[in-house]
Formats: C-alpha cells, sequence, structure tokens
C-alpha cells in the first residue's frame, strides 16, 4: 500500500472532532427531463441551504466501478445525520420530492460520514 499511495497516507494521523460524525443525502439520479430538471434543481438548491444543507458533489459524469448506478451522483451535506434525516422529513422537502415526479428518476439514501475531515 505504502507504493501505491505514499508514506504520509499511510502513516496519517486520524481525523477526528468532538461533535457527531456529518450526516449525507447520496442520490444518484437519471434526467427524465432536463429542462424541467435545471429550473427544479435551482429550488431544490435553494431549499437545501434553507434546511441546513450544502451541496458537495452534482457530477454529471459518473465513471462506474461496479454496478448499474444512475448517471449522476448528488452529495448533500449535514451537521450531522440526525440534521440530514431531520431535513429530509421536512415537509417542504417532501413536497418538493412530489414535484420531482416525471422530471428524473432517483434513488436517496441517508448515511453518516466516517470521519471528520474538518
Amino acid at each position: 500500500m505504502e507504493e501505491e499511495f505514499g508514506q504520509s497516507y499511510v502513516n496519517a494521523a486520524p481525523f477526528h472532532r468532538d461533535g457527531p460524525k456529518r450526516g449525507y443525502w447520496v442520490i444518484s439520479v437519471r434526467i427524465l427531463d432536463e429542462a424541467r430538471y435545471f429550473t427544479y434543481l435551482e429550488v431544490a438548491i435553494d431549499a437545501i441551504d434553507t434546511l441546513g444543507g450544502r451541496m458537495v458533489i452534482r457530477s454529471p459524469q459518473v465513471i462506474v466501478g461496479a454496478g448499474t448506478p444512475k448517471p449522476r451522483l448528488v452529495v448533500v451535506e449535514f451537521a450531522s445525520l440526525a440534521d440530514a434525516q431531520k431535513a429530509f422529513e421536512n415537509v417542504a422537502q417532501q413536497a418538493a420530492m412530489l414535484l420531482f415526479d416525471g422530471i428524473a428518476e432517483y434513488d436517496l439514501a441517508i448515511v453518516e460520514g466516517y470521519d471528520d475531515f474538518g
């Protein structure tokens, strides 16, 4: 492993923080109606910001290593897993997801980060 990643990576100190680990929405998306999707996306970004989230990945290109994920990947970060779950359960967010119907197909998982890097 050392040859592949270098000594500094192998001996790196673990990152930790005192508070809870961050929470994430991991969303894979297949766009069905591109024009409506990008209009919806602008509204979604504002809603995510209001709910305390931050979009950290919005990738139009996904290189698949295994399996058959949808062609786009979105990752939204929250301060904790509880915050990510609370934001997803928010009434406004649920209504927004209903608007997504017919615009795109998606899979969404709410996950806890492993360790915090900052």
